[in-house]
């Protein structure tokens, strides 16, 4: 089966473009071709479809949007890839036309290569399988989180996207992703694809309740893709002398509840003196003083390391260091890898009790918290300090739960049913 992936990039930048290389590799393993379309970047993997690529907006070679060229043509390109790219399907049409891949697995593609792709499939009778990586279906800002709460207005309407300007605080961008959700649901985008991968039950459900059909909508969870090194750490989680080793990886910024984890932290060592926190994660200038001043006032210096961003293989040193791994986040998450890693590396986590992780963990492996209250944060931390022992309880259940619900083998004999169905009903 020759399978075409349609992603925004094709170098490693986040868990998206992890995933994008490792479901490449696992389809190869099974002996599958796989055909990536993306956008031309400099530090992009070579491939020798590159040549299929569309240039990036503004014909630049930056990713984030603040940092593209202020030109004419940067500004009609945002527009398009908003909207409509014709630039982008006519790129996209020559690579269907000569390689004829049976199915699109079609990843991010929004704001950066627009709907036109599914289209270019639907034109040349290729079935559209779309994975849902965030949750910019339901929500404009993509996140369920406004002002510091959750919210979920857009489910209501979506002009509730430009009323609040959610779209990084600006009127202009908000009009721009309010339009873009109205357009495309006019020319009936959604219902073009033939098949939704939801990572998580959560945002199945919330797609339902925005009106996507339920029998579109498939829960497959991300995967982990083991390696000789992995396989080759020790994996033993014990406490010991009772001192827990907690372990933070991302952002480092207020949606990923940074600031929660640090009052936590304060209000812990107040009381208790057997835990230490790694956290790994880029540190912004702008955020750098309202962390150390929390860091300072809760005389937290010998108790917190900080790492900065690193490769994952040494990443994975950390889950070894650590006991259990702690996810305060504030916005709706996806499904990150750092929780999939975590009991891959038989590390309970500390999650909120909210959204996606209702249906990513149990309490056989997660210990939860009442979400955006760091105050309940310290109370889990603090039994868990109190009962290291929960931790080597609950270390136990992480094989089994990795096998069940985040193993390779899992996640691509459902991916493969699926295109397989797909690719007989074209027959």
């Amino acid at each position: 089966m020759k399978v075409l992936i349609v992603h925004y990039r094709y170098f490693i930048s986040g868990g998206p473009e992890r995933y994008l290389f490792n479901v490449k590799k696992a389809l190869e393993d099974r002996g599958h071709e796989v055909i990536p379309f993306s956008i031309h970047n400099s530090k992009n993997v070579e491939t020798v479809y590159e040549k299929y690529f569309v240039d990036n907006i503004g014909k630049s070679d930056e990713v984030f949007v603040n940092k593209y060229p202020r030109t004419l043509q940067t500004y009609i390109d945002l527009i398009g890839r908003e909207f409509y790219s014709f630039k982008v399907y006519r790129a996209l049409e020559k690579l269907v036309k000569e390689e004829k891949p049976d199915v699109c697995y079609l990843l991010v593609y929004k704001r950066a290569l627009s709907p036109s792709v599914i289209d270019v499939c639907k034109k040349y009778g290729i079935s559209v399988i779309n994975r849902i990586s965030d949750y910019n279906t339901v929500c404009g800002a993509g996140g369920l989180y406004r002002s510091g709460e959750y919210c979920d207005l857009c489910l209501e309407s979506s002009i509730n996207c430009l009323k609040y300007n959610c779209v990084k605080g600006n009127k202009i961008f908000s009009l721009m992703r309010f339009l873009s959700i109205k357009f495309q649901t006019f020319l009936g985008f959604q219902n073009k694809v033939d098949d939704y991968i939801c990572t998580n039950g959560y945002m199945a459900e919330m797609m339902e309740k925005y009106g996507y059909e339920k029998r579109k909508l498939h829960v497959i969870p991300t995967f982990f893709k083991e390696s000789q090194e992995t396989a080759s750490l020790n994996k033993t989680n014990s406490v010991e002398d009772g001192f827990v080793n907690f372990l933070f990886i991302g952002n480092i910024d207020e949606t990923k509840g940074i600031y929660d984890l640090l009052r936590a932290l304060a209000e812990l060592n107040k009381i208790r003196s057997n835990f230490h926190v790694f956290i790994v994660g880029g540190l912004h200038a702008d955020e750098n003083q309202k962390v150390q001043d929390i860091v300072k006032a809760g005389n937290l210096q010998k108790k917190i390391t900080f790492v900065p961003f690193i490769k994952s293989n040494e990443v994975f040193k950390y889950y070894i260091k650590s006991n259990v791994t702690v996810l305060p986040t504030r916005w709706v998450e996806n499904l990150p890898n750092t929780l999939i890693e975590s009991i891959y590396f038989n590390r309970p986590v500390i999650v909120p009790d909210y959204g996606s992780f209702k249906f990513t963990t149990d309490e056989s492996v997660a210990f939860k918290f009442e979400a955006l209250n760091y105050h309940a944060l310290f109370e889990c931390m603090n039994m868990i300090c109190e009962n290291p022992v929960l931790i080597e309880e609950k270390s136990k259940n992480c094989a089994d739960f990795f096998l069940n619900n985040f193993s390779e083998k899992k996640h691509m004999e459902k991916l493969l049913h699926i295109m397989e169905e797909k690719l007989n009903e074209n027959i």
